[in-house]
């Protein structure tokens, strides 16, 4: 059994990561806060590129029903074209999520190849 009691040096080891730099512990928050970052940045490509298609579809499917009340054109109703929009659109949205999401692996990969220099010291005179 230990004497260490709280406050001594035996103490601190106990505690998760107090063996570790601050420099490495930082670099980790660093990593988990640009991690959190990014899966949101997918999110957010995911929802503009649905609601992109979705709204454009909306916008067809207005035209032609205008086309149509003008003799123009065949009826339409709104699941012949919204149901294909939500399909396409969520296709669409998930490839571009996808792509974001494969960017940003990439990215940690890279950055987590690139050595760092060590700060340089401080001069004695300076």
């Amino acid at each position: 059994m230990s004497d260490s009691r709280p406050g001594e040096a035996g103490a601190a080891a106990a505690v998760p990561g107090a063996d570790q730099a601050p420099d490495a512990q930082r670099l980790r928050r660093r990593r988990r806060v640009a991690a959190i970052v990014w899966a949101a940045l997918v999110v957010v490509v995911w929802n503009v590129v649905f609601d992109a298609v979705v709204i454009q579809s909306g916008r067809d499917y207005l035209t032609r029903q205008a086309l149509h009340q003008q003799g123009k054109g065949p009826a339409v109703t709104i699941p012949e074209v919204m149901r294909p929009a939500v399909v396409r659109g969520a296709g669409l949205a998930s490839l571009a999520g996808a792509a974001v999401a494969l960017l940003g692996v990439l990215g940690f990969w890279a950055a987590g190849r690139v050595r760092r220099r060590p700060r340089s010291l401080p001069r004695a005179g300076a």
